[in-house]
C-alpha cells in the first residue's frame, strides 16, 4: 500500500494553512503522513498548530533561513521513509477528496514502480474563477516546470539525494525536478495522470518576481541542464516574450 508524505510549509499564513489542513483532512485515502514546518509563525498559526492532535500529524515550529530551507527540512522528514512526498504548501489544496486515492491507484498500476508521478491543475483567481492547465509531457522539461508542484509527487529513495538549492530564490523547486530526473529513464520512471490533482491560488504572484525567475531558469538551463548559452538564451527570450505578452492580455481585460 502505497504511503505519502505531505510535507506543508508555513509562516504565518494561518487562513491558508487551515485550507491545507482541511483539505489533507478530508482525503478518503489514509496512508499518508503530514508534515508542517512552520516558521515560528506569530500570526497564531504556531499556536493553532498545537491543537492539532492527528496521528497522521507530524508538526514543528522553528525558525528557518527562508522558504527554501524550510523545504529542505520538510524533504528530510519526508524521504526519511518508503513512498513518496508531495510539497502542498499552506494555502494549496487538493483538487477533491479523491486526489491521493487516484494516484495511489495509479502507481498500483504502473508496470514498474514510478520516481515521479505527476499530473494537470487548475488555475484560482482572485475571484475565485478555477482554470484547467494540462501538465505538460515531460519531454519538455527543458522548456519550464512539467506542472505545478503541488500536483508532483517524489519517490522517496531518490528524493533523498536531492535538495532545494540556496542559490536558486526563485527557481529551486525547478532546479530539484531537473536535477530530481537526471539520469531517469522517462518512459519508466515518469507517471503522468491525465488528471487534475490540484488547485493553484495565482493571487499575491508578483510581476517582477516573474521576470526575475525567467533568470533563473535560463542559468538552471545552462548550468545543470547543460546546454549551450544560445540554446539557453534563447528560451529565455522566448519565455520573456511569452509573459510580457500573457500579462499585457491580462492588463486589457482579454
Amino acid at each position: 500500500m502505497t504511503q505519502f508524505s505531505i510535507v506543508t510549509i508555513n509562516w504565518n499564513n494561518l487562513a491558508g494553512l487551515k485550507q491545507t489542513y482541511e483539505s489533507v483532512a478530508a482525503q478518503t485515502y489514509r496512508n499518508f503522513r503530514w508534515i508542517v514546518v512552520d516558521g515560528a509563525s506569530t500570526d497564531g498559526g504556531a499556536e493553532w498548530l498545537a491543537t492539532i492532535d492527528e496521528p497522521y500529524a507530524e508538526i514543528t515550529s522553528e525558525r528557518d533561513k527562508g522558504l527554501y530551507d524550510a523545504m529542505n527540512k520538510g524533504l528530510i522528514k519526508g524521504s526519511a521513509t518508503e513512498g513518496y512526498t508531495l510539497f502542498l504548501n499552506s494555502g494549496d489544496f487538493f483538487y477533491d477528496e479523491n486526489v491521493l486515492q487516484k494516484v495511489a491507484d495509479a502507481i498500483e498500476r504502473a508496470p514498474a514502480k514510478p520516481r515521479y508521478v505527476y499530473g494537470d491543475y487548475h488555475l484560482q483567481d482572485a475571484t475565485g474563477r478555477l482554470t484547467p492547465a494540462k501538465a505538460k509531457k515531460i519531454e519538455h522539461l527543458v522548456l519550464g516546470m512539467p506542472s505545478s508542484h503541488q500536483a508532483m509527487y517524489f519517490e522517496n529513495e531518490r528524493l533523498r539525494h536531492v535538495r532545494f538549492r540556496d542559490d536558486f530564490k526563485l527557481s529551486a523547486d525547478y532546479c530539484m525536478i531537473v536535477e530530481f530526473l537526471q539520469g531517469q529513464d522517462h518512459k519508466r520512471d515518469v507517471l503522468k495522470i491525465d488528471s487534475p490533482l490540484c488547485i493553484f491560488d495565482t493571487t499575491g504572484v508578483s510581476t517582477s518576481r516573474r521576470f526575475d525567475a525567467l533568470k533563473e531558469d535560463m542559468r538552471i538551463r545552462r548550468e545543470v541542464m547543460k546546454l549551450s548559452p544560445l540554446h539557453s538564451i534563447s528560451l529565455y527570450v522566448l519565455h520573456y516574450v511569452h509573459t510580457h505578452s500573457k500579462l499585457l492580455k491580462a492588463a486589457l481585460g482579454k
